[in-house]
């Protein structure tokens, strides 16, 4: 890479100095002089050095066509890919290495030019779409997006690319470079997920609740309607902890989870806040809605649960806070619907409880 960036300065550098060259001829013979001839001598002096570099120039030329199929090695085994295209002209460069990113080869890349767009994940077609128009306008353009494989498999690439153009401003190349990026959107993904999902049970928890309650807020300044917060507090648990042990009750909770995933709408969400405890944001809610929610659960923990060869019967009380009647912030609603739960267990457990000003 180094003597390929040295071969190409040295290029740069000798069409400067045929420049400066030609701007000498001109001013000598502009100007004149009793020193006339001496400046020519000089001047045809400066043409055989320039016509001796350009000679061996030329022949370093056919070296660095070498050093630039090694250069497209390395690129590739670091996954990284350069391509251009010329606008119009249906012509696309593909380097070799995108077969390992893509599954296609370059060479299906150069017949084919219309075949990177098809490989475009639906989702993010549009966003290609515009970065493109971006490009044949005249701006540089840096994308992330997902490609699909042959095999059906999705990877993350990061397209780099800027546009070429000719003296009237008219872009007549496109170049760019291809990263793939999967591992590191793997990575991204998983932390995401930690942050913002319960590790055991998969479901989102506290800090993913408060962003969805927080996206409703926001929305209702424009589409008002009523939300519920809905606390499940499992009775009996703690018995299944001390007697059969904590896995056994950590597959309580996976159990747990899967039957009232069943309950809710999708636009509903079910979050864990931790140990036994569950919380629900309901949106477009009616009292009705609410209690036939609430008897749905408390009708799904009637069946047993089977743990570890053993069957377990737990119950569920039910809390449930209404915004804005119960208040209007998230901690209000959350402290109001666990009061309104301890008022369902107060009651015999295994029921809910809407609250009121009297718990």
């Amino acid at each position: 890479m180094l003597k390929a960036n040295y071969y190409h300065g040295n290029i740069i550098i000798l069409r400067i100095f045929w420049i400066f060259f030609f701007i000498n001829i001109i001013a000598v013979l502009v100007l004149g002089g009793p020193y006339l001839w001496s400046f020519v001598v000089m001047q045809l002096i400066e043409l055989a050095i320039l016509l001796l570099a350009n000679f061996f120039m030329g022949n370093s030329k056919q070296s660095s066509s070498s050093e630039k199929a090694s250069l497209e090695t390395v690129l590739g085994e670091l996954d990284i890919v350069t391509w251009s295209c010329e606008p119009g002209k249906n012509r696309f460069f593909i380097s070799a290495g995108i077969e390992q990113i893509a599954g296609y080869s370059a060479r299906d890349f150069k017949n084919r030019p219309d075949l990177f767009r098809k490989l475009v994940h639906p989702y993010d077609l549009f966003r290609v779409r515009v970065s493109e128009k971006e490009l044949l306008d005249g701006k540089k353009s840096i994308i992330e997006y997902r490609i699909l494989m042959p095999n059906g498999e999705t990877r993350w690439i990061n397209n780099m690319a800027v546009p070429l153009k000719d003296k009237s401003g008219r872009v007549f190349r496109l170049e760019g470079i291809i990263i793939d990026v999967t591992r590191e959107k793997e990575i991204e993904e998983e932390m995401t997920r930690m942050a913002l999902y319960d590790a055991l049970t998969g479901l989102p928890n506290r800090s993913m609740f408060e962003k969805y309650f927080a996206y409703f807020v926001a929305r209702n300044k424009h589409m008002p309607q009523k939300m519920a917060v809905v606390f499940i507090d499992l009775d009996a648990f703690k018995e299944v902890n001390d007697t059969l042990g904590h896995d056994n009750g950590d597959r309580l909770l996976k159990e747990v989870t899967v039957r009232l995933k069943t309950i809710f709408r999708g636009t509903d969400l079910l979050s864990r806040l931790g140990g036994d405890e569950f919380i629900a944001l309901l949106t477009r809610i009616t009292k009705e809605s609410l209690i036939l929610v609430s008897e749905r659960i408390i009708t799904t923990f009637s069946e047993p649960f089977v743990i570890d060869g053993h069957e377990l019967v737990i119950g569920a009380s039910i809390g449930i806070s209404v915004s804005p009647d119960d208040g209007e912030d998230l901690e209000t609603l959350i402290r109001n619907a666990d009061q309104a739960m301890y008022g369902a267990k107060a009651k015999g457990k295994n029921t809910y409880q809407f609250y009121n000003d009297s718990l």
